[in-house]
């Protein structure tokens, strides 16, 4: 696995802070991650079931060449963090951020006091 530089002008181009970018950016990788994560186990839940209810006793130990095949494409895979990065410097996603005003009020609590008069 080799070390990919990313320009950080191209991050920059969109949103003044960089640090939120790249924020944003961890943040749909986790996504993209769960979603693989939850493929990956759906396409190999069959042998895991053939594993663990096996027909007869050299099916337990026996490796399933589909189940190399599955593991191999989703390694050779680009990393999450790769493809996040991809993806916001093709505009596929944006984020916004919640205005500061807005976010004061709630954690000050003035949104939700009600006169009692």
């Amino acid at each position: 696995m080799s070390v990919k530089p990313v320009d950080l002008n191209s991050l920059r181009a969109r949103h003044e802070n960089l640090y939120e970018t790249v924020v944003a950016i961890s943040k749909r990788a986790k996504e993209i991650h769960e979603e693989e994560r939850a493929e990956l186990e759906e396409k190999l839940l069959p042998y895991k079931e053939m594993i663990r209810n096996p027909a007869s006793e050299s099916e337990s130990d026996k490796v399933f060449p589909e189940q190399v095949a599955i593991s191999l494409e989703f390694e050779a895979r680009q990393k999450t963090a790769q493809r996040a990065i991809n993806q916001f410097l093709q505009n596929k996603f944006d984020y916004t951020l919640e205005e500061k005003s807005d976010k004061a009020k709630v954690q000050n609590g003035e949104e939700n006091e009600v006169d009692r008069d």
